[in-house]
């Protein structure tokens, strides 16, 4: 039957509403169906698996939704549940994945990695003008003494001209304007090319100004300057400034103890420790004629020395004509200092100390910090020595040079306010005259005219060797982020970093720091190539520049120099290159800390509090606590700052007078703690200025604020902006978990973060609004903190450990049930007390490190949690419902995601106690990855994953696919290392894969690395249900293993402060002497390479700028 158009066009219209009918009906057809069978379902499955009997940790709240994967929830019935969860609450699936797929965190300022322009030349002021006065503003002069433009010529030279030749007069500073010149030293008839001078750079040794201002002849007997191409030139006259001083000498105290520290940091301490300069720092003097006719004819290069302790000094008696002495002393001192005579009775006569010094016995220790006394020598004669940065077993003899009657010694250590850089002791039996150096001090706000001669008396000693070379060294001042050189530059120089702190990078990448003490630019040096990296300052640095043309010339004078540097480029290039070196560390941007490695070599520390109920004093009085148990440490506040040096000082931006104080004390001590305050004072700039790194302290139970105090004044002040900021959260001593940790990380950039549980003892003293009493708190302290020994096992120190590069590091390898040895381990190690301060692992040890690293503290809580997963695994019925069709594995895992869901909720890795890490396989970028941060259990699942048996975990950060760590990095000891660690315990349950092997021996090989193997080869990979025999072999073994393990190493053993290690602290000590501090391994190193025998020394004839003739012309002066 056909229909008319009418019906066709009402069935067409009647046909959407039969059809929106029908499917009303079949949805609420299906909604009842899929109720009826969830519930059925849900019986059923719990009566079949009624769920682990062991004790497992809450699940997490309904309200939070957990993550869902393509193959997984519950098996079978993945439809069922997904329609119960649809009608029960829809909007979970709205945030299903909001635990994982957060904001990312803020990113380190432009600054952080970029320099800042050079600084440009202003439109009003010459080119001249300018650079005489940028380099002069090194000196610190008072706007009273300015610089008269009538003294300065501007000369043009044509190639191969001289400026400057042998026998001139050196009385005036050279600046190249424009073109290059070439420095010259003349050596055994033959002229070395030690410097290349382009646009900018100076022309001057500041120990020259000493001379001229001293009214002395000063010409150049081994320095030449010529015209390399077309060049102009600035000359600056400085014979006018000696008229500027003999108006003002009070204003020149300041500039000459800066040319003096200059003398000290830049050339005599960088020759010595890097050079391994002794001999030629002073000069020599053979059969010096002296008042003592008995000494006449007393000659020699050196003396054998001998360890002798410090004995008291030994008095005249009254049968000494003490007061003949006196007298003597006195006018002798007048004549040294340019007093008269009637002053230095006035001033110093009552203050002289006679002794007596024995042969051979110490007068002055090397590096003593203690009160400097100017020594005057009366009768007989003093040497001075200086030790090498090595023990000297064997029985060698070192240089030494002497000090006559009628000469004084101090005068260096008194201007300057350093230790002892020579040691001081009778030649034989000698009478000496001393003044203490406060007293001195004293003298000189009385009479600043003896400044100049006091330092003068150690300008004249040093060699004409030094001060030829001093005009080829170069003191370099960095502001913050101005670079000491850029990407691309030609390297004609290496840089030894003097103070300060300094950062290598290479475009948005943080290659590594440096700090007092490290080499900058030697690799690229000798491999003649460019600059690879930018070096900016961190903050304000200083360094000594030294030429390719000046080592050159130093080894050729000096061949046991080329072993050194042989050994400073290995460290140098390891030190540098150790990123390139190790195995790629794959991190995603969202939420990857910094390395912890690049803390080394920290020498000062800021503190500042995230709000006003943070205990900061009391933070500050723990650390110290813990630090000073291994380290010279020196803490510092605005009261005790005022209290040394005066209010006044704190109330001024730039005061000259707290700014060498500070660096004294940074010099003095290995470290130095600066306590800000919390409002935005001078004191809390000065702070953020000076420190290495910033540690932002905040209440871990409280909520962080929407700005920050300290974000605030960095904005403002661009202090601190480029130092790196660690973030310390406190914590209750009853807190089992911390939480939030994420919230205080997306509000302001972060280098790392560390949880701390603060003792109860940190808020006795604290009031409602959370103000304290500093003298109460320091006093507490002292009575019954600092009394007490360090307990290496609290969060205060381990955080020391972590900023002072001595943390100790726990991986964990693979291994499947196998991994139930490393509980095991871990006991062994609480057993004996050693501290983990890192913690990370691959497969089965990223499950049991996250464990360990939730609650390090309770290893039988640790052992129940482990025990319980375990029995899970080793279910038949879990392994039969979770099995699948076998596209890309065996099982679903959905069942193994509940097992670590259950076992760690809703736990991020931020949150936990210690630094954590676990290695996956990127199997879509074929990458290494390490993960530290973002859900535990999600990333353990991934470590976790061995294909075949489960699918890959897909990241949601980026959607590349995980798998399991071990086929790339089984026990990832070389990432542990590269993160921070200096002692790594590596615990391997499994044997390696192919590409593993390898990596494998260079771990078992590497010195920083314990190794450790249970014997546990017989257990298979899924023997989950042999958890306590396997536990118990790792008991075990760790007990044997791990006391063999302290047995050995001298290192833990003195990071656990035990007192067999006191003779090795006693080393450590005194390779700390030079610059380089804690860091100072490479340079014993290189000194012990570069040793030469003491005979080759006695038989060495080449004594370089040896200018007796000289010496013995201001001798005979002296006698007249």
């Amino acid at each position: 039957m056909r229909l008319s158009a009418r019906q066709s066009i009402d069935a067409i219209l009647v046909m959407p509403l039969i059809s929106t009918e029908f499917m009303f009906e079949c949805i609420q057809y299906g909604i009842v169906i899929a109720i009826c069978v969830v519930g059925g379902s849900y019986v059923y499955y719990s009566w079949l698996n009624p769920g682990p009997v062991q004790e497992v940790t809450p699940r997490e709240d309904p309200s939070i939704a957990s993550l869902r994967r393509r193959h997984s929830t519950d098996g079978p019935f993945q439809f069922a549940s997904v329609a119960k969860a649809f009608i029960k609450n829809r909007a979970r699936y709205k945030r299903q994945f909001s635990e994982v797929t957060r904001p990312s965190l803020p990113k380190p300022p432009t600054e952080y990695f970029e320099p800042s322009d050079l600084p440009e030349i202003p439109q009003n002021l010459r080119p001249e003008f300018f650079y005489l006065r940028h380099n002069m503003q090194i000196l610190e002069l008072p706007h009273e003494l300015s610089l008269d433009n009538k003294f300065v010529d501007v000369l043009v030279y044509k190639k191969d001209e001289f400026v400057v030749k042998i026998g001139d007069q050196d009385d005036s500073m050279y600046v190249v304007i424009s073109g290059q010149l070439n420095m010259f030293i003349k050596y055994e008839g033959k002229e070395f090319l030690v410097r290349k001078l382009t646009k900018g750079d100076t022309f001057f040794s500041y120990l020259s100004l000493i001379d001229i201002l001293m009214n002395k002849p000063s010409i150049f007997r081994t320095v030449s300057l010529r015209v390399a191409e077309t060049s102009t030139i600035a000359r600056f006259k400085l014979s006018h400034l000696r008229n500027q001083y003999n108006e003002s000498p009070d204003l020149w105290c300041r500039p000459v103890q800066i040319i003096l520290s200059r003398l000290l940091h830049v050339t005599m301490t960088t020759l010595h420790h890097y050079l391994g300069i002794g001999e030629e720092l002073v000069k020599k003097r053979i059969d010096e004629p002296t008042l003592d006719e008995k000494h006449r004819n007393i000659s020699g290069h050196s003396m054998r020395l001998m360890g002798h302790s410090r004995p008291k000094q030994r008095r005249l008696s009254s049968s000494d004509s003490v007061n003949e002495f006196v007298a003597i002393a006195t006018r002798w001192y007048s004549e040294a200092l340019g007093l008269s005579f009637s002053d230095a009775q006035t001033f110093l006569s009552s203050h002289i100390v006679l002794a007596t010094v024995d042969e051979k016995q110490v007068l002055v220790e090397e590096r003593d910090d203690e009160d400097a006394f100017l020594i005057l020598v009366l009768k007989g004669r003093l040497s001075i020595t200086k030790s090498t940065s090595l023990d000297d077993d064997d029985d060698t003899e070192r240089w030494s040079a002497f000090i006559y009657p009628r000469e004084l010694i101090g005068g260096l250590e008194i201007l300057t306010g350093e230790p002892a850089f020579f040691q001081v002791s009778g030649s034989c039996p000698t009478t000496v005259a001393m003044i203490n150096k406060s007293y001195i001090q004293t003298v000189i706000t009385q009479r600043p005219s003896i400044v100049l001669p006091l330092a003068y008396t150690t300008v004249r000693r040093l060699s004409p060797f030094i001060r030829g070379i001093d005009f080829a060294m170069d003191w370099v001042m960095l502001d913050s982020g101005q670079a000491a050189y850029r990407l691309g530059d030609t390297a004609d120089a290496m840089f030894v970093v003097l103070s300060g702190r300094l950062r290598s990078v290479d475009k948005k990448t943080s290659v590594a720091e440096f700090g007092r003490g490290d080499v900058l630019g030697m690799v690229e040096l000798i491999q003649k190539k460019p600059r690879n990296t930018t070096v900016l300052a961190v903050r304000f640095s200083q360094l000594a520049k030294l030429p390719d043309g000046l080592i050159n010339f130093i080894k050729i004078l000096y061949p046991q120099v080329g072993f050194r540097l042989v050994r400073l480029l290995g460290m140098s290039y390891n030190e540098t290159h150790q990123a390139y070196l190790s195995p790629p560390v794959f991190t995603v941007d969202n939420a990857a800390p910094d390395s912890m490695a690049q803390l080394k070599n920290l020498h000062t520390v800021a503190i500042i509090a995230a709000s006003p109920t943070v205990p900061i004093i009391s933070f500050t009085c723990e650390l110290y606590h813990a630090l000073s148990a291994s380290m010279k440490v020196l803490r510092l506040s605005a009261r005790q700052v005022a209290r040394s040096l005066g209010e006044d000082c704190l109330e001024k931006l730039a005061d000259f007078r707290l700014m060498h104080w500070l660096n004294t004390q940074e010099d003095t001590y290995q470290l130095v703690i600066y306590e800000c305050d919390y409002e935005a004072t001078l004191w809390t700039r000065r702070c953020l200025r000076q420190a290495d790194t910033i540690l932002v302290v905040g209440q871990g139970s409280e909520k962080p604020r929407e700005k920050l105090f300290f974000e605030e004044h960095l904005k403002m002040n661009q202090d601190g902006i480029r130092t790196r900021k660690e973030l310390i959260l406190l914590w209750n001593m009853k807190t089992e978990q911390p939480k939030g940790t994420y919230e205080w990380l997306k509000g302001s950039w972060f280098s790392g973060h560390y949880h701390v549980r603060a003792p109860f003892r940190m808020y006795r003293a604290m009031t409602e609004h959370g103000q304290v009493d500093e003298s109460c708190v320091l006093d507490f302290y002292h009575k019954e903190v600092f009394n007490q020994k360090a307990d290496v096992n609290t969060d205060f120190a381990r955080l020391g450990r972590v900023l002072t590069g001595n943390a100790i590091g726990l991986v964990l390898g693979g291994g499947g049930a196998r991994g139930a040895s490393h509980i095991g381990v871990i006991k062994a190690l609480q057993h004996y007390g050693i501290p983990v301060d890192i913690v990370g692992g691959t497969s089965i040890g990223s499950m049991v490190g996250g464990l360990y690293a939730e609650n390090p503290w309770k290893i039988d809580k640790l052992n129940l949690r482990a025990h319980s997963w375990f029995d899970m695994m080793s279910s038949l019925w879990r392994k039969i419902w979770d099995l699948t069709y076998t596209h890309s594995a065996m099982f679903t895992g959905a069942g193994f995601n509940q097992t670590l869901q259950d076992l760690f909720s809703d736990i991020m890795i931020e949150d936990l106690w210690l630094p954590y890490f676990c290695i996956t396989t990127d199997i879509t970028s074929s990458e290494m990855r390490v993960h530290r941060s973002g859900p535990l259990w999600m990333y353990a699942r991934a470590s976790m994953s061995l294909a075949g048996y489960l699918p890959p975990l897909c990241d949601p950060n980026d959607s590349h696919l995980l798998l399991d760590g071990g086929y790339v990095n089984n026990v990832p000891a070389d990432v542990m290392r590269s993160i921070g660690a200096r002692v790594v315990i590596a615990v391997d349950s499994r044997l390696a894969f192919v590409s593993c092997v390898r990596q494998l021996e260079l771990v078992k090989r590497a010195p920083y690395c314990h190794y450790l193997r249970p014997p546990i080869e017989c257990f298979k990979t899924l023997d989950f249900a042999k958890y306590d025999t396997i536990r118990d072999i790792g008991w075990q073994y760790g007990v044997t293993a791990v006391e063999q393990m302290l047995e050995k190493s001298i290192e833990i053993r003195a990071l656990l402060l035990i007192d067999t290690t006191k003779p090795l602290a006693r080393r450590q000590r005194r390779q700390e002497i030079g610059p380089s501090s804690r860091n100072t391994s490479f340079t014993d190193l290189a000194a012990e390479a570069s040793r030469i025998p003491s005979k080759q020394k006695e038989t060495q004839t080449n004594k370089a700028f040896e200018e007796e003739d000289e010496w013995e012309e201001e001798e005979s002066e002296l006698l007249l």
